[in-house]
């Protein structure tokens, strides 16, 4: 099975926008280029579109580009496409971005097509049991509803469960949405009102949404979720050192990819020097992610956060001589 074709690499993507926004100048063609193409795409290609010779797709008319086809571009599914589509069908998390009639349109479109691996087929490893329940009917309208509130922007009336089982009912505005593959949950950064007025930003378990409506409040404040994340990260980063072993930089840095972080690579030894910054919230799971590491990440500093290390490994050493005894 081919896995690739150049019909669906850069190069083909950026002239297919371009014969799409036609009639466009000269200058917005480049800026296509350049913004969804590599950093010789304007130097590559817009001699070639534009200059009527090597890919004669435009023509000039009073200063303007415009498309010679009759047709927009159209690629077509391949059955590769096919084949990954109809594997995702089977993933419980895909039913809470579609509609019913979208599921069952995909479905009878994909009826006879094998696909590309099952569910069953994939082993998580490292991973916590207790993850959202994406089957629950009303788990799906609450997140579906959040969905709708981010798009337009809206406020909704939301009843939450709190991790010491008090329930409390305000007002919040969908800011962000976030998926932990490490706890298989969704989560959301809403900023809470009161009275119309912004009462700082809160980090909401899908999970724990108890229920949720409309609201007629209104907030129409500026509120960037990154910098307040900046703001509400560790005070110093952690300093790691990841040895090569077992392939371990690579796994490192795959684990961590949605962490601001800094690194140095030694060529020598193979192991890479990080500086992590994390969210305080997320203090426990850095460590527990860290410990899965074993040997091949070590922690420097700072030291309350090495002491919490030490105290956790000798609290699980402990746990395994009592299992013995």
């Amino acid at each position: 099975m081919e896995l690739f074709s150049e019909v669906y690499g850069c190069y083909y993507a950026v002239v297919s926008e371009i014969l799409r926004s036609a009639p466009l100048t000269r200058a917005q063609a480049e800026e296509l280029a350049s913004g969804r193409g590599y950093g010789e795409s304007v130097i590559q290609l817009i001699p070639k579109l534009l200059g009527g010779r090597d890919w004669p797709l435009l023509e000039e008319r009073d200063g303007l580009f415009y498309s010679r086809l009759d047709r927009l571009p159209v690629l077509p599914v391949t059955h590769l496409e096919r084949a990954w589509l109809k594997a995702l069908l089977a993933d419980p998390r895909l039913r809470l971005f579609l509609s019913d009639e979208q599921l069952s349109h995909l479905g009878e479109s994909l009826s006879g097509v094998d696909p590309l691996y099952r569910q069953e087929d994939v082993v998580y490893f490292d991973r916590f049991l207790d993850g959202d329940d994406y089957a629950d009917p009303d788990y799906r309208r609450r997140f579906q509803a959040i969905l709708a509130a981010l798009e337009t922007g809206s406020v909704l009336q939301v009843t939450y469960l709190s991790q010491k089982g008090n329930t409390h009912t305000s007002e919040y505005k969908p800011m962000r949405l976030e998926y932990s593959p490490r706890d298989d949950k969704f989560r959301i950064y809403a900023v809470r009102l009161l009275d119309g007025a912004a009462q700082g930003c809160h980090v909401l378990n899908l999970g724990r949404i108890a229920d949720l409506s409309p609201s007629e409040a209104r907030y129409g404040g500026a509120f960037n979720v990154a910098e307040w994340r900046r703001r509400h990260r560790c005070a110093q980063p952690l300093l790691l050192r990841v040895s090569g072993e077992r392939n371990g930089v690579e796994r490192f840095m795959l684990e961590f990819s949605s962490y601001e972080k800094q690194s140095e690579y030694d060529e020598e030894t193979g192991a890479c020097t990080v500086r992590l910054w994390y969210q305080q919230d997320d203090e426990a799971e850095v460590l527990i992610r860290l410990l899965g590491f074993g040997p091949v990440v070590r922690v420097l500093g700072p030291e309350p956060f090495a002491a919490l290390m030490r105290a956790r490994v000798a609290r699980q050493a402990a746990l395994l001589d009592n299992g013995k005894s």
